[in-house]
């Protein structure tokens, strides 16, 4: 991954993990209508330590991972596929999947979420928690990508159809094909807003899904034509960022009785000794 890729990656996570915090330390209330049911002290330790986590490995990966592939040829399936599907100028079809992982996926999710949030007279607290519930199903899914990725040592159908220069059969992120990061975390994205906006009941949900689901399959697809991927990882990848994109919002469903968190925020009162006592509060079930 690039220093640039890192950098939007970080961006968008420190943005979205501010919203809700902002809003919970300001004690905005909640509107009228259901909300997504969150303990900020709990799901932004998950997204936080999680985040770390996958950066970690990021920033490791030339020392952690396979130095040779563990699973090196492609079953006649993957072989077809790839060989069908390959583009000529593969670092063409590379940057534009980066482009849709790090830039076009993330605006769709979390800007989206923002738009129908503010269209039905939400608040920022209320999108905060919407987004906050989103980067956890990717932070989710980036780091059961890696697990996978480093423990299987999959090599890239790049090295296989070539021609790889030396750098390229070198760099030990040539064996982490399996199974695709781009695809884990633009469906988690895509599965995961589209799950918040039904879950509350709006109107554009159909929209969201569908902005969402096309951006990812078009990344995905893209990531057998730069040869970074077989099909099999591709699949493997949207199962795997799908299913993490629907439980972790379902977890976070609001209640039955169409009542959401009440988040207090922060309150202050006086100690016996005339300082100060600050004490948060998160959801209240």
């Amino acid at each position: 991954m690039s220093a640039m890729s890192r950098s939007v990656f970080s961006f968008v996570f420190v943005a979205c993990l501010a919203a809700p915090a902002v809003a919970w330390a300001e004690g905005a209330p909640p509107p009228a209508r259901p909300m997504m049911r969150v303990n900020l002290p709990v799901d932004l330790t998950v997204t936080g330590v999680g985040a770390a986590a996958w950066i970690t490995t990021e920033i490791l990966k030339s020392r952690i991972a396979p130095a040779t592939c563990r699973w090196c040829s492609p079953p006649g399936g993957d072989d077809a596929i790839a060989r069908g599907l390959g583009w000529d100028n593969r670092k063409t079809a590379a940057t534009i999947s980066d482009v849709g992982l790090f830039g076009v996926a993330p605006l769709a999710a979390f800007g989206g979420s923002a738009l129908v949030v503010y269209t039905n007279g939400g608040t920022l607290g209320e999108w905060g928690t919407d987004a906050l519930v989103i980067l956890e199903s990717l932070v989710v899914a980036a780091d059961l990508t890696q697990i996978v990725k480093f423990t299987v040592g999959r090599e890239r159908p790049l090295l296989e159809y070539g021609p790889a220069t030396a750098e390229e059969r070198k760099n030990r992120d040539n064996n982490l094909s399996f199974f695709s990061g781009h695809a884990s975390s633009t469906f988690s994205l895509a599965v995961s807003s589209g799950m918040v906006a039904s879950l509350k009941g709006y109107r554009a949900a159909p929209f969201i899904w569908a902005t969402g689901l096309t951006i990812a399959a078009t990344t995905g697809y893209l990531r057998i034509a730069a040869d970074k991927h077989y099909f099999s990882d591709v699949v493997i990848g949207a199962i795997v960022g799908s299913a993490v994109g629907f439980v972790v919002p379902w977890l976070h469903r609001p209640r039955a009785d169409g009542s959401g968190p009440r988040l207090s925020g922060m309150n202050a009162g006086p100690l016996p000794s005339g300082g100060a006592l600050v004490g948060f509060s998160g959801m209240l079930d």
